[in-house]
């Protein structure tokens, strides 16, 4: 009790105190120096931003399952030279499937590569169209056989970290990479926040006017947007890092700049949904007046093993 009192005691006095150093200072017209302000949205968003939750991205599979994907790929490049335009249209959709052999403690990931169907179609302006469904044609057209040859066969044995990066691969087939987009998705190898973002460098080789092999520096970023329920959304864009300015060189590279978007389920593993694009213009490829637009889509998703593709490849089309 007479400790309560002290305090009570002290704290009155020092209130008097402050009342009448404030009372002194007003008198000699003078004023105490203000309080530097705080920044309280940005105080509260500093400490908003540690308190977030971090999230492991990685992939999660057991030995012996099949992880069926289906694959849509949609392009449309339109060319004029010298006053000729042409436009080339082509669509393919295959399931691809993940025949996973083996998953090791430490979370490698040993898995076949296969292309089970596709279905593919080709126009050129003043051709006739060429089309292929693996499922309902027993000879395909002499455009489409290599990839025929391919179908069932085991593309690439790959062994690959959780975080999807490949750390072994060993082709056994040519590759039938039906449009754009890397086999697996890198993700960062610690935890990461909303808002986080990661990147993969690649090197581009791109024949020039001259013949010569010009290397091309560019790297693939990657941003964790959101997560809810779950369910990671990423953004991926292309960066060039290696100043461009042959035409020639520009026509070529454009089909490898894409952004997109990647749903992946945190909890599961696995993707979700991936849509990747390509929308760009090039002047000057093929002489002065020349002129190239490239459009394309790829998107991947779960398939059935019986997925229609031929209503879900026709049923898609690029905007």
């Amino acid at each position: 009790m007479k400790t309560r009192l002290k305090l009570a005691t002290l704290l009155a006095v020092t209130i008097v105190m402050t009342l009448l150093s404030a009372c002194v200072l007003a008198a000699r017209g003078e004023e105490k120096p203000a309080a530097k302000p705080t920044d309280v949205v940005g105080e509260l968003e500093k400490a908003k931003q540690r308190l977030a939750p971090t999230y492991a991205l990685a992939y999660k599979f057991q030995a012996g399952e099949q992880i069926r994907t289906k694959v849509v790929h949609l392009a449309t490049v339109e060319t004029k030279i010298k006053g000729t335009s042409q436009t080339t249209k082509s669509r393919t959709v295959s399931t691809r499937v993940w025949r996973i052999k083996d998953v090791a403690p430490s979370g490698q990931i040993l898995f076949e590569n296969v292309v089970e169907r596709v279905e593919m179609w080709n126009s050129v302006d003043g051709r006739q169209e060429v089309r292929y469904d693996s499922a309902v044609d027993k000879t395909p057209p002499p455009l489409f056989e290599h990839v025929a040859a391919s179908l069932g066969k085991v593309l690439a044995t790959v062994t690959i970290n959780p975080q999807g990066r490949i750390l072994a691969r060993q082709n056994t087939q040519p590759q039938f990479n039906p449009g754009i987009g890397d086999l697996t998705i890198p993700f960062p190898e610690v935890a990461v926040k909303v808002g986080a973002s990661w990147s993969i460098p690649d090197e581009l080789k791109i024949a020039g006017e001259d013949g010569r092999v010009k290397r091309i520096e560019t790297r693939q970023r990657y941003r964790l947007e959101k997560v809810e329920a779950g369910v990671a959304t990423i953004g991926v864009e292309t960066e060039v890092l290696t100043p461009v300015n042959d035409p020639k060189i520009e026509s070529q590279l454009v089909q490898r700049l894409q952004r997109g978007q990647i749903r992946f389920d945190l909890d599961a593993g696995r993707l979700i949904y991936k849509q990747m694009d390509i929308d760009e213009e090039v002047f000057g490829f093929s002489g002065p007046e020349s002129h190239m637009q490239y459009l394309a889509r790829l998107t991947e998703e779960p398939a059935a093993a019986d997925s229609q593709l031929s209503q879900e490849g026709r049923e898609t089309k690029v905007k």
